[in-house]
């Protein structure tokens, strides 16, 4: 079994990387790229795996498909105060150029109200932010779930190309452990 996907029926990033560097990792014209270095200390990016036009080439030159999400999680693990501002990831396998301000909903599995998170900043890496406000009750859980978020994507250097913006539960991780193939990622709220 090969240690990284190079073609459409495998687009796996280099399996040897913990959940965290894969989460920094992206195909790009040159192969499986990493943001920072493997330590993450490196303001560039290092090359893994040189793969001539692994993606961001023409639809025709590319090895890989468009764009599918490889991971999403919470950037905390619980919050202190209700009313503060949270953020889930959105990591995709390889560079994507948001197109649409777009928003993804987190649960409250305390009750059957959704929050709805919408995307920050993000224009030209591997993944996108989407920030929503903590409800202001304590003791809150909440989850990310399968879905599809509303936002535009595009392969980086593309405009014609839409990459995937379906989150499935094998994508969903849990934001310290980055524990593959977690159905949900919770987040205990604590009191004020």
């Amino acid at each position: 079994m090969p240690s990284w996907g190079a073609n459409t029926t495998d687009e796996s990033k280099p399996k040897w990387l913990t959940e965290e560097q894969k989460s920094r990792t992206f195909a790009t014209t040159k192969g499986w790229e990493i943001q920072g270095g493997l330590k993450g200390k490196s303001r560039g990016t290092e090359v893994l795996v040189a793969i001539n036009n692994l993606s961001g080439g023409t639809a025709a030159s590319s090895k890989l498909a468009t764009a599918t999400i490889s991971a999403v999680y919470f950037l905390n693990t619980a919050y202190a105060n209700t009313g503060v501002t949270g953020k889930v990831r959105v990591v995709w396998n390889e560079k994507i150029t948001p197109t649409t301000t777009g928003t993804l909903l987190v649960r409250n599995l305390n009750s059957s109200t959704n929050i709805t998170a919408t995307r920050t900043g993000n224009t030209t890496s591997n993944f996108i932010d989407y920030a929503f406000t903590v409800p202001s009750v304590s003791g809150l859980t909440l989850a990310i779930g399968a879905q599809t978020i509303t936002q535009g994507v595009n392969d980086f250097g593309t405009t014609t190309v839409t990459s995937q913006t379906v989150i499935v539960t094998s994508a969903v991780v849990r934001a310290t452990a980055k524990a593959t193939g977690t159905t949900s990622v919770l987040i205990a709220v604590a009191t004020a």
